[in-house]
């Protein structure tokens, strides 16, 4: 794995599926450290999605809930007092797996990856998860930050 490689179709995954489906204004901060801990796991939605290939590991994305909510409710053309928290679990989960085939798709167009299923999980299920390579980017937006990790196993 090119780790400038893939820092690069991650960055540009997220400018295409944020951006662009979601209307999204992005920037990146560059890279830095960034403290799980600062975290809070009743403000914040975590999915995880994992897969295999060329390499294998899994995808970890990060959004507060606040703008998960409204991500689905622009998503789905509706109300946000109408989206009920399954509709915006979903959208989170779809949102990773989204992100996840555009990385692949800009990383090597000719390489097949297979992507599980993604799920919700808790916080405290990755805090200190340092077990592989691991590429992490922060995503700022006009309010929140979000991130998208990828951890190589």
């Amino acid at each position: 794995m090119e780790k400038e490689a893939l820092i690069t179709a991650m960055k540009n995954s997220i400018s295409e599926v944020l951006e662009t489906m979601f209307f999204l204004p992005l920037d990146f901060p560059g890279t830095h450290m960034w403290d799980l801990s600062n975290l809070k796991k009743e403000d914040t939605l975590v999915s995880r999605l994992s897969f295999t290939g060329p390499f294998k590991g899994y995808f970890i994305f990060f959004i507060p809930k606040e703008p998960a909510s409204s991500l689905t409710a622009d998503f789905l053309g509706k109300d946000i007092e109408s989206i009920s928290r399954d509709h915006v679990t979903d959208t989170v989960k779809e949102t990773l797996n989204m992100l996840a085939g555009s990385t692949f798709s800009n990383y090597d167009d000719q390489a097949v990856f297979n992507l599980g299923i993604p799920e919700l999980i808790d916080l405290d299920d990755i805090r200190g998860d340092d077990s592989g390579e691991e590429v992490l980017i922060i995503i700022n937006t006009l309010d929140n930050n979000l991130a998208l990790k990828m951890v190589k196993t």
